[in-house]
């Protein structure tokens, strides 16, 4: 959201990738298993349980019949 007077300050990028970096990236993303590895962690983020908020009141659902 723009807002007046608003003043967006990006950084420039660092360095360009050079060749050897677009060409491993390439190696690194461009797999015939992606989809398989995509199935995994699918899989494995099933199992996860979402760590509470720590500014959450974990008792908060009480406060009714209390």
């Amino acid at each position: 959201m723009n807002y007046p007077g608003t003043v967006h300050i990006y950084a420039p990028a660092i360095a360009s990738l050079e060749e050897r970096d677009w060409k491993a990236m390439t190696e690194l993303f461009d797999r015939e298993d992606s989809d398989e590895i995509e199935a995994d962690i699918l899989r494995s983020l099933l199992f996860m349980i979402p760590e509470p908020c720590w500014g959450d009141d974990p008792f908060d659902f009480l406060r009714e019949y209390l």
